[in-house]
Protein backbone atom coordinates (compact mmCIF):
# COMPACT_ATOMS: atom_id res chain seq x y z
CA UNK A 1 0.00 0.00 0.00
CA UNK A 2 2.63 2.53 1.07
CA UNK A 3 4.94 1.46 -1.76
CA UNK A 4 2.23 2.04 -4.37
CA UNK A 5 1.38 5.39 -2.78
CA UNK A 6 5.01 6.50 -3.02
CA UNK A 7 5.53 5.13 -6.51
CA UNK A 8 2.40 6.78 -7.91
CA UNK A 9 2.76 9.88 -5.70
CA UNK A 10 -0.82 9.39 -4.50
CA UNK A 11 -1.01 9.78 -0.71
CA UNK A 12 -4.72 8.89 -0.82
CA UNK A 13 -3.75 5.27 -1.53
CA UNK A 14 -2.54 5.02 2.07
CA UNK A 15 -5.63 3.81 3.92
CA UNK A 16 -4.60 3.50 7.61
CA UNK A 17 -7.70 1.52 8.55
CA UNK A 18 -6.52 -1.38 6.37
CA UNK A 19 -3.98 -2.17 9.08
CA UNK A 20 -6.84 -2.33 11.58
CA UNK A 21 -8.74 -4.69 9.27
CA UNK A 22 -5.68 -6.89 8.97
CA UNK A 23 -5.31 -7.04 12.76
CA UNK A 24 -8.97 -7.77 13.41
CA UNK A 25 -9.66 -10.07 10.49
CA UNK A 26 -6.33 -11.84 10.00
CA UNK A 27 -4.03 -11.47 13.03
CA UNK A 28 -6.44 -11.78 15.99
CA UNK A 29 -7.06 -15.36 17.09
CA UNK A 30 -10.80 -14.77 16.92
CA UNK A 31 -12.53 -12.49 14.44
CA UNK A 32 -12.94 -9.09 16.08
CA UNK A 33 -16.36 -8.30 14.61
CA UNK A 34 -19.59 -9.98 13.64
CA UNK A 35 -19.40 -9.33 9.92
CA UNK A 36 -18.83 -11.13 6.64
CA UNK A 37 -16.70 -10.20 3.67
CA UNK A 38 -19.51 -8.74 1.54
CA UNK A 39 -20.74 -6.38 4.25
CA UNK A 40 -17.20 -5.40 5.20
CA UNK A 41 -16.39 -4.48 1.60
CA UNK A 42 -19.63 -2.58 1.01
CA UNK A 43 -19.45 -0.68 4.31
CA UNK A 44 -15.82 0.42 3.87
CA UNK A 45 -16.26 1.38 0.21
CA UNK A 46 -19.62 3.09 0.69
CA UNK A 47 -18.40 5.12 3.66
CA UNK A 48 -15.20 6.10 1.85
CA UNK A 49 -17.33 7.47 -0.99
CA UNK A 50 -19.61 9.32 1.44
CA UNK A 51 -16.58 10.88 3.16
CA UNK A 52 -15.17 12.20 -0.11
CA UNK A 53 -18.61 13.51 -1.12
CA UNK A 54 -18.91 15.41 2.17
CA UNK A 55 -15.61 17.16 1.48
CA UNK A 56 -16.62 17.94 -2.09
CA UNK A 57 -20.21 19.03 -1.67
CA UNK A 58 -20.92 20.05 1.95
CA UNK A 59 -20.11 23.78 2.39
CA UNK A 60 -19.23 23.78 6.10
CA UNK A 61 -15.99 24.00 8.05
CA UNK A 62 -14.06 20.85 8.89
CA UNK A 63 -15.41 20.55 12.44
CA UNK A 64 -19.05 20.48 11.29
CA UNK A 65 -18.19 18.07 8.48
CA UNK A 66 -16.43 15.70 10.91
CA UNK A 67 -19.47 15.67 13.20
CA UNK A 68 -21.74 15.08 10.21
CA UNK A 69 -19.55 12.21 9.00
CA UNK A 70 -19.43 10.65 12.47
CA UNK A 71 -23.21 10.96 12.87
CA UNK A 72 -23.85 9.29 9.51
CA UNK A 73 -21.42 6.51 10.46
CA UNK A 74 -23.20 5.92 13.78
CA UNK A 75 -26.60 5.63 12.09
CA UNK A 76 -25.16 3.20 9.54
CA UNK A 77 -23.61 1.22 12.40
CA UNK A 78 -27.01 0.76 14.05
CA UNK A 79 -28.61 -0.62 10.90
CA UNK A 80 -25.63 -2.46 9.36
CA UNK A 81 -26.47 -5.80 10.93
CA UNK A 82 -22.84 -6.01 12.09
CA UNK A 83 -20.56 -4.98 14.94
CA UNK A 84 -18.01 -3.77 12.38
CA UNK A 85 -16.87 -0.29 13.47
CA UNK A 86 -13.78 0.48 11.29
CA UNK A 87 -15.94 1.99 8.58
CA UNK A 88 -16.37 4.95 10.97
CA UNK A 89 -12.78 5.85 10.15
CA UNK A 90 -13.36 5.28 6.44
CA UNK A 91 -15.90 8.11 6.36
CA UNK A 92 -14.26 10.49 8.85
CA UNK A 93 -10.64 10.24 7.63
CA UNK A 94 -11.15 11.89 4.20
CA UNK A 95 -13.08 14.69 5.89
CA UNK A 96 -10.33 15.35 8.41
CA UNK A 97 -7.60 15.12 5.75
CA UNK A 98 -9.60 17.14 3.16
CA UNK A 99 -9.46 14.32 0.62
CA UNK A 100 -11.37 14.93 -2.60
CA UNK A 101 -9.71 12.37 -4.86
CA UNK A 102 -11.65 9.33 -6.13
CA UNK A 103 -8.40 7.43 -5.57
CA UNK A 104 -9.23 7.16 -1.86
CA UNK A 105 -12.43 5.05 -2.15
CA UNK A 106 -10.85 2.97 -4.93
CA UNK A 107 -7.86 2.23 -2.67
CA UNK A 108 -10.20 1.45 0.24
CA UNK A 109 -12.12 -1.02 -1.95
CA UNK A 110 -9.04 -2.77 -3.35
CA UNK A 111 -7.20 -3.02 -0.03
CA UNK A 112 -10.27 -4.28 1.85
CA UNK A 113 -10.82 -6.86 -0.87
CA UNK A 114 -7.23 -8.04 -0.43
CA UNK A 115 -7.74 -8.47 3.33
CA UNK A 116 -10.88 -10.52 2.65
CA UNK A 117 -9.07 -12.70 0.10
CA UNK A 118 -6.15 -13.29 2.45
CA UNK A 119 -8.63 -14.20 5.19
CA UNK A 120 -10.20 -16.77 2.86
CA UNK A 121 -6.72 -18.11 2.06
CA UNK A 122 -6.01 -18.47 5.79
CA UNK A 123 -9.27 -20.40 6.17
CA UNK A 124 -8.37 -22.65 3.24
CA UNK A 125 -4.91 -23.31 4.67
CA UNK A 126 -6.33 -24.02 8.11
CA UNK A 127 -4.44 -21.12 9.67
CA UNK A 128 -7.71 -19.64 10.92
CA UNK A 129 -10.96 -21.38 11.84
CA UNK A 130 -14.13 -20.27 10.08
CA UNK A 131 -16.69 -18.39 12.18
CA UNK A 132 -20.33 -18.24 11.17
CA UNK A 133 -21.69 -14.76 10.59
CA UNK A 134 -25.13 -14.12 12.04
CA UNK A 135 -26.63 -10.63 11.47
CA UNK A 136 -27.17 -8.69 14.68
CA UNK A 137 -29.68 -6.07 15.72
CA UNK A 138 -28.21 -2.89 17.14
CA UNK A 139 -31.13 -0.51 16.69
CA UNK A 140 -33.10 -0.95 19.91
CA UNK A 141 -34.16 2.08 21.93
CA UNK A 142 -31.11 1.65 24.15
CA UNK A 143 -28.81 1.45 21.14
CA UNK A 144 -30.28 4.72 19.93
CA UNK A 145 -29.60 6.29 23.31
CA UNK A 146 -26.00 5.02 23.18
CA UNK A 147 -25.61 6.43 19.68
CA UNK A 148 -26.95 9.82 20.73
CA UNK A 149 -24.58 9.95 23.72
CA UNK A 150 -21.60 8.99 21.53
CA UNK A 151 -22.42 11.73 19.04
CA UNK A 152 -22.83 14.29 21.85
CA UNK A 153 -19.52 13.28 23.45
CA UNK A 154 -17.62 13.49 20.15
CA UNK A 155 -19.27 16.83 19.33
CA UNK A 156 -18.02 18.33 22.61
CA UNK A 157 -14.53 16.78 22.51
CA UNK A 158 -14.03 17.59 18.82
CA UNK A 159 -15.15 21.16 19.45
CA UNK A 160 -12.38 21.64 21.99
CA UNK A 161 -9.86 19.70 19.87
CA UNK A 162 -10.46 21.77 16.76
CA UNK A 163 -10.56 25.06 18.66
CA UNK A 164 -7.17 24.34 20.28
CA UNK A 165 -5.64 22.97 17.08
CA UNK A 166 -5.15 19.44 18.45
CA UNK A 167 -7.63 17.72 16.18
CA UNK A 168 -6.04 14.27 16.45
CA UNK A 169 -7.49 14.00 19.94
CA UNK A 170 -10.44 12.80 17.85
CA UNK A 171 -8.34 10.95 15.26
CA UNK A 172 -10.56 8.68 13.13
CA UNK A 173 -9.16 5.43 14.62
CA UNK A 174 -10.00 6.76 18.10
CA UNK A 175 -13.58 7.32 16.96
CA UNK A 176 -13.63 3.68 15.90
CA UNK A 177 -12.25 2.69 19.31
CA UNK A 178 -14.87 4.83 21.07
CA UNK A 179 -17.63 3.12 19.10
CA UNK A 180 -16.28 -0.28 20.17
CA UNK A 181 -15.36 0.59 23.77
CA UNK A 182 -18.81 2.06 24.46
CA UNK A 183 -20.68 -1.06 23.41
CA UNK A 184 -22.12 -3.55 25.92
CA UNK A 185 -19.81 -6.27 27.23
CA UNK A 186 -16.67 -4.72 25.78
CA UNK A 187 -13.77 -6.28 27.68
CA UNK A 188 -11.06 -3.82 26.68
CA UNK A 189 -12.44 -1.02 28.84
CA UNK A 190 -11.91 -3.21 31.91
CA UNK A 191 -8.17 -2.63 31.42
CA UNK A 192 -8.04 1.15 30.91
CA UNK A 193 -4.39 1.73 31.84
CA UNK A 194 -3.09 -1.10 29.69
CA UNK A 195 -5.37 -0.11 26.81
CA UNK A 196 -4.25 3.53 26.79
CA UNK A 197 -0.62 2.45 27.15
CA UNK A 198 -0.76 0.12 24.14
CA UNK A 199 -2.53 2.72 21.99
CA UNK A 200 -0.03 5.43 22.93
CA UNK A 201 3.03 3.21 22.47
CA UNK A 202 1.86 2.27 18.97
CA UNK A 203 1.44 5.97 18.13
CA UNK A 204 4.98 6.60 19.40
CA UNK A 205 6.31 3.70 17.32
CA UNK A 206 4.70 5.15 14.21
CA UNK A 207 6.09 8.63 14.81
CA UNK A 208 9.62 7.45 15.64
CA UNK A 209 9.70 5.16 12.60
CA UNK A 210 8.64 7.92 10.24
CA UNK A 211 10.90 10.55 11.76
CA UNK A 212 14.02 8.36 11.95
CA UNK A 213 13.82 6.51 8.64
CA UNK A 214 11.89 8.88 6.34
CA UNK A 215 12.76 12.34 7.66
CA UNK A 216 16.17 12.01 9.28
CA UNK A 217 17.82 9.32 7.13
CA UNK A 218 15.75 10.09 4.03
CA UNK A 219 14.65 6.55 3.22
CA UNK A 220 11.32 5.86 1.47
CA UNK A 221 8.34 6.11 3.80
CA UNK A 222 7.59 2.50 2.88
CA UNK A 223 10.52 1.51 5.13
CA UNK A 224 9.02 3.54 7.97
CA UNK A 225 5.65 1.84 7.45
CA UNK A 226 7.20 -1.64 7.50
CA UNK A 227 9.18 -0.94 10.68
CA UNK A 228 6.21 0.72 12.39
CA UNK A 229 3.82 -2.11 11.49
CA UNK A 230 6.33 -4.69 12.71
CA UNK A 231 6.72 -2.81 15.99
CA UNK A 232 2.95 -2.56 16.39
CA UNK A 233 2.52 -6.32 15.80
CA UNK A 234 5.20 -7.08 18.39
CA UNK A 235 3.44 -4.86 20.95
CA UNK A 236 0.01 -6.44 20.47
CA UNK A 237 1.54 -9.93 20.43
CA UNK A 238 3.30 -9.57 23.77
CA UNK A 239 0.48 -7.61 25.43
CA UNK A 240 -2.24 -9.88 23.97
CA UNK A 241 -4.20 -6.69 23.21
CA UNK A 242 -5.49 -7.37 19.71
CA UNK A 243 -7.18 -4.00 19.25
CA UNK A 244 -7.67 -3.27 15.54
CA UNK A 245 -7.64 0.56 15.97
CA UNK A 246 -3.98 0.49 17.06
CA UNK A 247 -3.02 -0.59 13.55
CA UNK A 248 -4.72 2.43 12.03
CA UNK A 249 -3.24 4.73 14.68
CA UNK A 250 0.23 3.46 13.79
CA UNK A 251 -0.28 3.93 10.05
CA UNK A 252 -1.95 7.32 10.42
CA UNK A 253 1.42 8.70 11.54
CA UNK A 254 2.67 8.04 7.99
CA UNK A 255 0.31 10.54 6.34
CA UNK A 256 -0.16 13.36 8.85
CA UNK A 257 1.72 16.63 8.45
CA UNK A 258 5.31 16.65 9.72
CA UNK A 259 4.44 19.61 11.93
CA UNK A 260 2.01 17.42 13.88
CA UNK A 261 4.37 14.49 14.46
CA UNK A 262 5.86 15.74 17.72
CA UNK A 263 2.44 16.17 19.39
CA UNK A 264 0.68 13.23 17.72
CA UNK A 265 1.38 10.66 20.48
CA UNK A 266 0.31 13.19 23.13
CA UNK A 267 -2.93 13.88 21.28
CA UNK A 268 -3.55 10.14 20.93
CA UNK A 269 -2.84 9.66 24.65
CA UNK A 270 -5.31 12.40 25.61
CA UNK A 271 -7.94 11.16 23.16
CA UNK A 272 -7.67 7.50 24.20
CA UNK A 273 -7.78 8.46 27.87
CA UNK A 274 -10.95 10.47 27.29
CA UNK A 275 -12.77 7.76 25.36
CA UNK A 276 -11.83 5.14 27.98
CA UNK A 277 -13.03 7.42 30.77
CA UNK A 278 -16.33 8.12 29.02
CA UNK A 279 -16.80 4.47 28.07
CA UNK A 280 -16.43 3.44 31.70
CA UNK A 281 -18.18 6.32 33.46
CA UNK A 282 -21.16 6.73 31.15
CA UNK A 283 -21.68 3.62 29.07
CA UNK A 284 -20.42 0.84 31.34
CA UNK A 285 -22.38 2.20 34.31
CA UNK A 286 -25.72 2.31 32.54
CA UNK A 287 -25.11 -1.00 30.77
CA UNK A 288 -24.00 -2.79 33.94
CA UNK A 289 -26.96 -1.34 35.82
CA UNK A 290 -29.15 -3.25 33.37
CA UNK A 291 -30.93 -0.15 32.13
CA UNK A 292 -31.34 -1.80 28.75
CA UNK A 293 -34.77 -2.99 27.76
CA UNK A 294 -33.46 -6.12 26.09
CA UNK A 295 -30.29 -7.99 25.34
CA UNK A 296 -28.07 -6.39 22.70
CA UNK A 297 -26.97 -8.12 19.55
CA UNK A 298 -30.21 -10.04 19.12
CA UNK A 299 -30.36 -11.90 15.86
CA UNK A 300 -31.76 -9.64 13.17
CA UNK A 301 -34.87 -10.69 11.36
Amino acid sequence: MTLFAETLNEKEIIFPEITALAVGYMVAKNRSWKVNGKRMLSLITGCAIIGVCIVRFVPFDTYIEVILAFTIAQVIFMFSGTTFAPFVSAIVLPVMMHTTSIVYPIAAFVLTLLVILFHKLFLFQGIRADEEYVPVMLNSRDDMVDTSIRILCVTVIAGVAFRTGYRFVVAPPLLVAFTEFSRPRNKTRNMPVKTVAVITVCAIIGVISRYFFAIWIGLPITISAIVATSGMLIVIHFTKMYMPPVGAITMLSMIISESVLITYPIQIFVGSSLILFLSRMIFMRRQDNKLYEKEHELHAE
